[in-house]
């Protein structure tokens, strides 16, 4: 109830303070959705006799069709307007959700990871470009991230907070009609969203802003390096951490609101660093830190594990804030959304492997490994980053 509070008092302050209501509202929807299914999805799939090695290769899927899905919205959404891809992922949201509801073996849940990974990049190639259309000033284009991001992280939270108690009052069949039916209301504000003047499609220049030799040293820097980011999350991303703590003894109901906790304190942490440090500092920092937080998950007892899921939810805020400060620093404004999506690539193509290895690492070596393999690679992003944001363009 007090996190309800605590969003709706964000959301009303937000609403009053910038002309982004109906964009936040589409935010939140996805977020919502986004946290009821990261818990509900997996359980979906051990209730229905899918093994984590069929998990791992069917949610390595999503990064694939994301890549393409993200690189095509943002090279659109550059010319025809944010608005037309909004679209797209309210009525992708319903799709999957509908896939999932109707899945009985492997390939039903296969279709609905597709149609989850267009809903996805339809809105994460479009939600920070449209903020970044609406404010003018460097730091205030970092500011609106920042707050976005922590925006996201509460609606996040509250969707896997309510999941447990939807799971056991609704079961899963319900609480997916449930979300179709609130997916839906993304299509009113779809509809209200104030874009930007637009221009006619240009196919050379598109050719010529996803070629990658006419960029920078940091920008082709960062490919290689948000690859490393990729990999990182592939080992801890998806049914992963839900899985985990169902193994490790935590009982349904308490999953979604363990994590949800976590994502709710990485909001908080956005927030409060949003302001705080230098990007390259938060990116340093933070990352070493989440770093150590990922690698505790694999030592951590079961009497201190909740306490570990939230110490790596507030953690990740501070890299997740310095994060956010790179799209600023090396993205045209003149192409945020092409420039963006190259740029997520490398994230990508990093999840799509470790994300199809992780079923079999877990099966294999279990969990701990898998903590101190993605451990040692979110450190090596953040290291890297830290130098190429310091490095000559």
């Amino acid at each position: 109830m007090n996190t309800a509070i605590l969003a709706g008092v964000f959301l009303a302050y937000e609403y009053r303070r910038t002309g982004f209501k109906n964009a936040y509202a589409i935010q939140g929807i996805n977020a919502f959705i986004f946290g009821v299914t990261f818990i509900v999805v997996p359980l979906l799939m051990v209730e229905r006799g899918i093994n984590v090695e069929e998990m791992g290769l069917i949610f390595a899927a999503l990064p694939f069709v994301a890549q393409f899905a993200r690189l095509l919205f943002g090279c659109v959404s550059d010319y025809t307007g944010r608005r037309l891809i909004f679209l797209v992922n309210a009525l992708a949201n319903t799709a999957f959700l509908a896939a999932y509801y109707l899945a009985t073996g492997a390939l039903g849940f296969l279709t609905g990871k597709l149609f989850e990974g267009v809903k996805d990049m339809a809105i994460w190639s479009v939600n920070r470009p449209y903020f970044m259309d609406h404010t003018d000033d460097e730091r205030d284009r970092v500011r609106a991230l920042t707050k976005f991001r922590g925006f996201n992280s509460v609606f996040e939270a509250l969707g896997m907070m309510a999941s447990g108690f939807l799971i056991a009052t609704l079961a899963f069949d319900n609480t997916l009609l449930l979300l179709i039916v609130v997916s839906l209301f993304a299509l009113p504000n779809v509809a209200m969203l104030v874009d930007r003047a637009r221009r006619k499609i240009n196919f050379d220049s598109i050719k010529q802003s996803l070629d990658i030799s006419r960029k920078g040293r940091k920008f082709k820097n960062f490919l290689v390096i948000f690859f490393l980011l990729g990999l990182s999350w592939g080992f801890i991303a998806g049914y992963i951490l839900p899985l985990f703590l169902a193994t490790a003894g935590v009982p349904v109901q308490y999953i979604g609101l363990l994590l949800g906790i976590r994502v709710l304190f990485n909001g908080v942490s956005i927030w409060v660093f949003s302001s705080m440090w230098s990007g390259k500092r938060k990116v340093l920092i933070g990352g070493l830190l989440f770093s150590i937080a990922i690698a505790s998950l694999g030592l951590v007892g079961y009497a201190v594990l909740p306490l570990a899921v939230v110490l790596v939810g507030m953690i990740a805020g501070i890299a997740d804030a310095g994060y956010e400060t790179v799209f600023v620093l090396v993205c045209d404004r003149k192409s945020l959304g092409r420039d963006m999506s190259v740029l997520m690539i490398g994230v990508n193509v990093g999840m799509a492997i470790t994300q199809a290895l992780s079923g079999f690492v877990i099966a294999a070596l279990g969990f701990p490994t898998m903590f101190f393999a993605a451990a040692m690679l979110f450190a090596l992003f953040s290291v890297a980053s830290y130098h190429n944001m310091n490095g000559k363009d």
